[in-house]
This record gives C-alpha cells, sequence and structure tokens, in this order.
C-alpha cells in the first residue's frame, strides 16, 4: 500500500464533500427561498445532470478500462466542475436576475463533479488488494463524511452574517467552499500517479463498442450484477431516510435546528469511525457477509425508529446508527471491486455510481405514499419507516443469492 498514494485520495474526497454538501444546503436554499424562483428549478437541475452521468458514464468508464488511464481524466472533470461551482458561486454573490444561467450552469458543474467518480472510484483497486480492500475503501469513506461535517461547518458563519464580498446571506457559503475544494483537491491532481498496472489481462475479451452489449457484459457476471441490483435497493432505503432525515426530527420529534445540527454533525463523525473499523473486520470476516450483518441492524434501527417515540431514548440509536452508516457505503463499494473483472473494473464501478443516481426513486416514491394514505405526521413518518425496512429485506434477499468468493 502508497501511503502517499492513499494520502492523496482521501484528501480529494474530503475535499469534493465540502462543496458537495454547501451546495446541497445552500444553492437550492438560495435559488428557492432567497430568490423566489420555482422550486423544480433545483429539482429538474438535478435530473438533468443526472440523466447527463447515466447516459456518459458507460462511455467514460470503457475508455478508462481500455488505456487503465484515471488521473488525467480526474484532472480535466476536477478542473471543469471547480470552474462552474466557482462561476455559480460568483453569480449567486453578485448578481440579481442571472438565476436561470446560475442554475445551468450549476447542472452542468454537478455533471463534471459526478462524472470525476468515473475516474476516482476505480482507484480503489489500485489502491489495495484483496487483503485491505475494505479497510482501504472504509478510510476514503471516513475522510468523505468528515468532509461532509466540514462542509456544514466551515461555511455555518458565512450564512450567518460574515460576508466577504456582495450581499450577506446563503450565497455566501458557496465561494469559500468552492476555493477550499480547489485547494484541497490540488495536491491529487499534481501529485497522483496512475498504478502501473502490468497485468492489464490482454488475454481477457475486450468491451465491445456497443455501450448495451457492455452493460450486458458486466451484468453477465451474476455475483456483481447481484450486488449492484441489492446496492440499488439498500441505498435508495438508505439515502431516502437520510434526506428526509431532519424533517422526520422535526415533525416526529419537535427537534430544534440546532439539536437537528448537532446531531448531524455528530451522527457523520461517527460514520466516518464506523466506515474505517467495519472496514478492517470486513477484510477479515468478508465483505458480503459484514454488508448483511449490517443491514440487518439497520432493518431493526428502522423498526426502532417508527415505533420509539421517546426522543432522548432514541438518541443513542442515532449515534449507533451513524456507525453503521459509513460501513455501508465502504464494504459496498469494496465488494464491487472484489467481484468486478479485472478487464471492466472501471466499469463495473461507473454502474455502481450509476445505481446510486437511480437509487433516488423507489425509495421517495414509497415515502410520499406513505405520508400521502397515512398524513404527513407521525403515522405517516412510522408507515414511511416501515416502507423502507422492506426495501431493506428485499435488498438482504437478493444479497443472498450471491455466492462468496471464498
Amino acid at each position: 500500500m502508497n501511503k502517499k498514494q492513499l494520502f492523496l485520495w482521501c484528501l480529494y474526497d474530503f475535499a469534493n464533500s465540502i462543496v458537495l454538501m454547501a451546495f446541497l444546503f445552500y444553492f437550492s436554499q438560495w435559488l428557492v427561498i432567497d430568490q423566489g424562483k420555482p422550486a423544480w428549478w433545483y429539482n429538474i437541475s438535478l435530473v438533468v445532470s443526472s440523466l447527463l452521468f447515466i447516459i456518459t458514464a458507460p462511455v467514460v468508464s470503457k475508455k478508462i478500462d481500455a488505456t487503465k488511464s484515471k488521473i488525467a481524466g480526474l484532472r480535466w472533470w476536477t478542473v471543469v466542475s471547480f470552474v462552474g461551482f466557482l462561476v455559480v458561486a460568483l453569480l449567486a454573490m453578485l448578481t440579481n436576475g442571472m438565476e436561470l444561467l446560475a442554475t445551468v450552469l450549476y447542472t452542468l458543474a454537478n455533471y463534471a463533479y459526478m462524472v470525476c467518480f468515473c475516474y476516482f472510484t476505480p482507484m480503489l483497486n489500485d489502491l489495495s488488494n484483496e487483503k485491505n480492500r475494505s479497510k482501504i475503501s472504509g478510510i476514503g469513506q471516513g475522510a468523505n463524511s468528515i468532509g461532509q461535517v466540514a462542509g456544514v461547518l466551515v461555511t455555518l458563519p458565512f450564512v450567518n452574517g460574515l460576508t466577504l464580498f456582495g450581499d450577506p446571506g446563503r450565497a455566501q457559503a458557496l465561494f469559500p467552499a468552492t476555493i477550499l475544494f480547489g485547494l484541497l483537491a490540488l495536491p491529487m491532481l499534481i501529485f497522483y500517479r496512475d498504478a502501473q498496472n502490468l497485468s492489464s489481462n490482454d488475454s481477457e475479451p475486450k468491451s465491445k463498442s456497443n455501450i448495451l452489449s457492455l452493460f450486458k457484459e458486466v451484468f453477465s457476471y451474476r455475483p456483481l450484477a447481484l450486488v449492484l441490483v441489492a446496492y440499488f435497493l439498500f441505498s435508495d432505503a438508505m439515502l431516502t431516510f437520510a434526506n428526509n432525515f431532519p424533517l422526520y426530527l422535526e415533525t416526529v420529534h419537535k427537534a430544534s435546528d440546532t439539536v437537528k445540527s448537532l446531531l448531524t454533525a455528530s451522527i457523520l463523525i461517527l460514520a466516518a469511525i464506523g466506515a474505517v473499523v467495519f472496514g478492517k473486520i470486513a477484510d477479515k470476516k468478508g465483505n458480503l457477509k459484514t454488508l448483511k450483518r449490517v443491514l440487518v441492524f439497520w432493518c431493526f434501527i428502522f423498526l426502532a425508529l417508527a415505533f420509539i417515540t421517546n426522543f432522548k431514548v432514541l438518541i443513542p440509536i442515532f449515534l449507533f446508527a451513524g456507525i453503521l452508516f459509513g460501513p455501508v457505503w465502504g464494504i459496498s463499494r469494496a465488494l464491487v471491486g472484489e467481484l468486478a473483472p479485472p478487464h471492466l473494473v472501471a466499469s463495473s464501478f461507473s454502474y455502481y455510481v450509476v445505481a446510486e443516481r437511480f437509487a433516488t426513486f423507489v425509495g421517495p416514491v414509497l415515502w410520499s405514499i406513505a405520508l400521502l394514505t397515512m398524513g404527513e405526521g407521525t403515522r405517516g413518518y412510522q408507515t414511511g419507516l416501515l416502507s423502507l425496512t422492506a426495501l431493506l429485506v428485499i435488498s438482504l434477499f437478493v444479497l443472498g443469492k450471491v455466492k462468496p468468493s471464498n
């Protein structure tokens, strides 16, 4: 394991989480609340950027598998995303009436940001082996979680009145977050070197030029296909609850904004610790076995959140959930790396990232149905949590069909 390369990789994951959280929290509120634009502007922006990524990711990953080159593409797309976010931040801070242009540029910057992961995620296999892949993935996931905490805390003073230039308000958070992203990503872009992969497996069948054929080839590997399907299901459940967590706290438990912020930061810090600890456990006990056990715990966590109404009793459960949040992503990423065919590593990881982009459909639909049928109160949220539990159970059933590799 090259510790310098690993440090650069983790620092980049930390950096991109800062800008992600800042724009996720504050660009949407600036656009909709401060500027009075329709909420569908922001949501359509997310949909369009995701669709662009889903369409182009297989093409990009196919080229990576063919050339084995990752850092050159990561440099290019990181610069594009940085410039895009920077221009959006300046438009938000310094102009009026340019909200449509800012939204379009945010869509393109967000798309470029996602493309970076086509190059970044497969680096996991360059930095690790079958003995430490989950540990390395967990360290990276830990850096990601801490970056999210930093993204919220570092930008908070700018939201609360600290002004660089232009009018005070939420837009002030976007510029410093983007600058931090650029500065902290720079060491990776300058000093990281692609692994000299001499085992490029020329004997393996080459990917066909047709993208549909590439999709069929990746999904012809049954264990990998099952893991990707299961990942779509359980990440859908997890992300749906994460996205609705502040609303759940306010509606069901009447939590204040301060309590919500402190609890969220605590959960993310524990997620970072859990990702590293469970990464080491997964390397010893097996990725598949460890992931299934973590998801079983999550089933009971969702049930507890659905039926326990005493907020003080729930606080330790929230914190325990934080410890188990990071491992879900760290171990599943390592599992894809373990099962990916050597000549389709980048393509396999691209479908992993695509699955996460798609994982904002089934869960939100089930959650919305629960709220519509049972009301937007405690009973509605209880029903929503039960529906997400069912989604986790289905994902465990799919994972049960995967035969362990050892």
